[in-house]
């Protein structure tokens, strides 16, 4: 069964070999076909297509979302340029009729009400903006989470953390590290940072300690620092792990992810975390260049200065 994106490449060849276009009406017929296919051979394949079209949907609204987004901010913006002329010829005009001026003053105060409404408009679109946002997070989360279980029932795993080690150490020995990689990165974005630490013990107790640190390492480069935050915070038996997740986001994270966990140690008073970072930091010779901007940056640099 192939996979529901080759549905368009396949179109497209189809096209190029016969002279025409490419008919969306042909590839959504043939995306039909596909999904009930996977319903009839695999439940997980079907929610994979469900997925993918569901983000599809999303990223189409979501687009849509910014472009009505910019044309409120322009149409904003020619209200406030409107309603400045008309303050300053209000200003000009203080010598001329009463009349004129009535009339300038009905247009600037019916440019504060459609500015008064726009802004609402705006303040709107940009609350379903984030929310379309944090939509595409968990569908992409989700469908993560799919893959990893795809490709552990494809490979005839037992399911859940053990099921992902077998299949990462089945593709390690098949010298497939590309798709192992890719694995372990998708495990990351799909499971919370606790189940895949476990995942990190699992490799350790076999004795895998390069997955056990690419593990460590994807979490650090691709999670969002509010979610390891969290995992850090708690003081819960977890020191090893800790340290571990600790050094390798010192070593491996952006430095504006970096600089966000040092925030949120401030906000929520962690300081003992906050000064675990730093120390990681200095240890892995991790630095706050001056181009990082902002106020948190600048109290990260001068932290580790100190």
């Amino acid at each position: 069964m192939p996979r529901r994106e080759i549905a368009q490449r396949l179109h497209r060849l189809a096209a190029a070999c016969e002279g025409g276009e490419v008919s969306p009406q042909e590839v959504a017929q043939t995306r039909a076909l596909m999904y009930a296919a996977a319903c009839e051979r695999s439940p997980l394949q079907a929610r994979e297509f469900e997925l993918a079209t569901a983000r599809e949907d999303l990223y189409r609204h979501r687009a849509r979302a910014v472009q009505e987004l910019a044309d409120l901010k322009q149409e904003l913006q020619d209200e406030r340029v409107r309603r400045q002329d008309a303050e300053q010829a209000l200003e000009d005009l203080v010598s001329r009729g009463r009349e004129e001026a009535r009339m300038l003053t009905e247009e600037r105060d019916a440019a504060l009400e459609r500015i008064a409404r726009l802004e609402e408009q705006i303040r709107q679109a940009r609350a379903a903006l984030r929310l379309r946002e944090r939509a595409v997070e968990t569908l992409d989360q989700l469908s993560c989470a799919t893959d990893v279980e795809l490709a552990v029932w494809e490979g005839g795993g037992p399911g859940g953390l053990a099921g992902i080690c077998a299949a990462v150490v089945h593709l390690r020995d098949a010298d497939e590290d590309e798709a192992a990689e890719r694995l372990i990165e998708q495990t990351v974005l799909g499971y919370a940072v606790r189940d895949v630490m476990r995942l990190v013990e699992e490799f350790e107790a076999m004795r895998r300690v390069y997955d056990s640190t690419s593990v460590e390492r994807a979490l650090a480069r691709l999670r969002k620092p509010v979610d390891l935050f969290h995992f850090l915070s708690r003081e819960s038996g977890e020191a090893k792990a800790r340290s571990a997740l600790l050094t390798a986001v010192a070593s491996f994270a952006p430095v504006e992810h970096l600089v966000r966990l040092h925030k949120a140690c401030v906000e929520h008073g962690s300081s003992e975390l906050d000064s675990a970072l730093r120390r990681a930091m200095l240890k892995e010779g991790r630095t706050v260049p001056q181009t990082s901007e902002g106020m948190w940056a600048m109290d990260l640099r001068n932290a580790l200065g100190v």
